[in-house]
């Protein structure tokens, strides 16, 4: 069942680069400070828009990233995201983040944005399912949902290509001893010399683990790929299309709608 509550207005805001953390060789984690008394207002699993001069052409660039913490009462001015460098642009753009922490010049931000935001009932079963990068919006969620309800059931599904692509797994298996409703998985797409832990499709790895999903709600992020054929393989042990939420089905919505 899904809440009715609407998403917040989109808002500008200049905020300060006042931390940028490595998590692993070519992932970090960016905080982002807006003036005290600010509010920073979006729901978790939302995501942002940087406005960055990127190519240093004059011709500033409005970037999505998606929000990786939720909204603390607390610290109402902060946000957090993490970035992958993994191209020669994301390099530039984690480059633009280190030269406006040095030199404390703001930076602007647009949110908040996106459907695929926490809002489903709480208390029904919920599986997260990423892809690479896409754990930044499931690690959001996550702590969302633990905080409304920490007896919560919760299955997330991690998948990479490499072992050293993982990062943040402190956190998760934290979760993981703290809720014992919920369970934390890591797969690699194929078996690597040192790799003890699970390995091939999401879908697959799912499928080992559940044989039934009808009452089952799943958040999805990754490629789109990924998401709709996900989706579609789970369809066969009850995983609904209308129960699930990716921001692929805004960015890249079916071209024909599947039967229920």
């Amino acid at each position: 069942m899904k809440n009715e509550a609407k998403t917040p207005p989109v808002a500008h805001h200049d905020v300060f680069v006042t931390k940028i953390e490595s998590l692993n060789k070519h992932t970090f984690q960016i905080e982002l400070l807006a003036p005290e008394g600010t509010v920073l207002d979006y729901k978790s699993g939302q995501y942002l828009k940087l406005k960055l001069d990127v190519n240093h052409d004059g011709k500033p660039l409005w970037l999505s990233y998606t929000i990786s913490s939720r909204l603390d009462a607390d610290k109402a001015n902060k946000v957090c995201l993490i970035i992958q460098v993994t191209s020669d642009f994301s390099g530039k753009v984690v480059d633009c983040l280190f030269a406006a922490k040095a030199n404390n010049q703001p930076v602007a931000i647009m949110l908040a944005m996106g459907n695929a935001f926490l809002q489903t009932n709480h208390d029904q079963p919920h599986l997260f399912v990423a892809a690479g990068s896409g754990i930044s919006k499931i690690k959001c969620i996550t702590e969302e949902l633990l905080h409304r309800n920490p007896e919560a059931n919760i299955n997330i599904y991690w998948s990479n290509r490499h072992s050293d692509d993982f990062f943040l797994l402190e956190q998760f298996h934290d979760w993981a001893t703290a809720h014992k409703n919920l369970n934390f998985n890591t797969i690699l797409e194929s078996a690597q010399s040192g790799w003890t832990g699970r390995t091939g499709f999401l879908y697959e790895v799912i499928q080992q683990d559940y044989s039934d999903l009808k009452d089952t709600h799943a958040y999805l992020c990754g490629s789109t790929q990924m998401v709709y054929g996900t989706i579609d393989q789970l369809n066969s042990i009850g995983l609904q299309e209308l129960n699930c939420y990716s921001d692929v089905f805004e960015f890249s919505p079916r071209t024909e709608k599947l039967e229920a």
